[in-house]
């Protein structure tokens, strides 16, 4: 799954790290596809779950209502992510949000930095936060629905997808973590109807012509 860009554009699933869905690795979040609030950036290059990556940091939150002058502190994050100096970029973020705790942008980077130090946690409560208080962005719920999906959790991994994409029906990295999504669902599916009824004929068919797509979904770069 691809998590969308920092703040500019959407994160993809696959930019977040690897992690168990179910007894099955659905998507990679250190590849998920993630966007800057605003735009695509995509720092863990091409997956198919992805998350924002570093091309996407130009992103501004609610650009129709806010100035597109980047400060100096947004440039010097900017190319510490380029760098991948993720530590010392947090240091910077956190200084930025000292000073301006609302600033959108910070608040984008704080998440997709915690998740590059792998600490998903706290950055699905920054995601979670920026969905409640800016709900038309599309790139935040598409980060945090990458990390649900990599926790297994596919109900609100679909809800929050489903929420990027009435955000911005155009969003790419959105739609391709949905498909990876929705075919992890059907693998789950069909393994419990199973389960259900071992007897059942063309199940394990199903299941095994999964397998090369799911195979897709999974350890992305």
């Amino acid at each position: 799954m691809t998590n969308p860009h920092i703040p500019s554009q959407a994160k993809s699933l696959a930019s977040l790290p690897a992690h168990q869905a179910s007894t099955h690795k659905l998507w990679n979040t250190q590849g998920l596809r993630c966007l800057t609030l605003g735009l695509t950036l995509m720092i863990a290059g091409a997956g198919t779950a992805q998350a924002q990556s570093v091309e996407a940091l130009e992103w501004l939150p609610g650009q129709s209502m806010m100035p597109t002058v980047i400060s100096t502190p947004h440039n010097d994050v900017r190319k510490l992510l380029r760098q991948a100096k993720y530590p010392q970029a947090l240091m910077l973020v956190n200084k930025g949000l000292a000073n301006n705790p609302r600033d959108p942008q910070m608040r984008f980077w704080q998440g997709f930095l915690f998740e590059q130090l792998n600490q998903p946690d706290m950055a699905q409560q920054v995601y979670l936060d920026l969905t409640r208080e800016y709900p038309e962005l599309a790139e935040p719920h598409n980060n945090l629905g990458v990390i649900y999906a990599a926790k297994g959790d596919y109900p609100n991994a679909k809800a929050s997808l489903d929420a990027a994409l009435r955000a911005n029906p155009n969003y790419a990295a959105a739609h391709e973590n949905m498909g990876d999504l929705l075919v992890n669902m059907a693998r789950q599916s069909y393994e419990r109807s199973l389960s259900i009824d071992p007897k059942q004929r063309g199940i394990g068919l199903k299941i095994e012509r999964l397998k090369p797509v799911l195979d897709l979904t999974q350890d992305k770069p």
